[in-house]
């Protein structure tokens, strides 16, 4: 039981149903902050990374990578976003993010630092039988959580496509209640 509200508190938590955007939230907080030390366009890449290029943005963003998916807590960003203005590690060099700026960003990792908007209905102009996966929470067994969506199930693995790339994850490193919601969706993807 106490599992179970653990886990219903992790999924109604405030960042993981879908508040933060790209676009909308997080791209005007690069543009006015980091960009002029890593972007492409300032001719400026320090330490490599650049905010400026998706392409090269999302290969950042990766498990164990500057920015880690579903996990701020773990995301080197946001520690050197939080860091003290004193510290020379402390990201941006001169200032810092506003509290609402630092709010947005740890919801967007939190949410799977998708780089687009990911539907959870069908859009418009599609066929009717084209179904959108949404992004939802899955728990591992040691409890951390990650926000990706459901592709499919082989056997003893789920396939879970977070911005844009598949992994697959075996079922018995996953928690119960996530091993039992992928079943749910491969059943429920069977269906016509």
């Amino acid at each position: 039981m106490r599992r179970s509200l653990s886990l219903l508190t992790l999924l109604c938590a405030p960042g993981l149903l879908g508040a933060a955007d790209f676009k909308r939230d997080i791209a005007p907080i690069f543009k006015s902050k980091c960009y002029s030390c890593h972007s492409e366009a300032a001719g400026k890449e320090k330490n490599g990374y650049v905010f400026d290029n998706l392409k090269r943005l999302a290969g950042d963003i990766r498990p164990s990578g500057m920015i880690d998916p579903g996990r701020p807590g773990e995301s080197p960003l946001m520690e050197l976003l939080t860091l003290p203005e004193g510290d020379k590690r402390h990201m941006p060099p001169k200032g810092s993010l506003s509290a609402k700026e630092i709010k947005a960003m740890r919801e967007w990792i939190a949410e799977g630092a998708l780089l687009e908007k990911q539907a959870s209905a069908k859009p418009s102009g599609l066929a009717p039988s084209v179904k959108v996966a949404a992004v939802e929470a899955w728990t591992s067994l040691e409890g951390k959580v990650i926000s990706a969506a459901f592709e499919k199930l082989e056997g003893g693995v789920v396939v879970l496509r977070m911005n844009g790339k598949p992994y697959r994850v075996p079922l018995d490193k996953l928690s119960e209640a996530s091993r039992k919601q992928a079943a749910e969706r491969a059943a429920a993807a069977k269906k016509p």
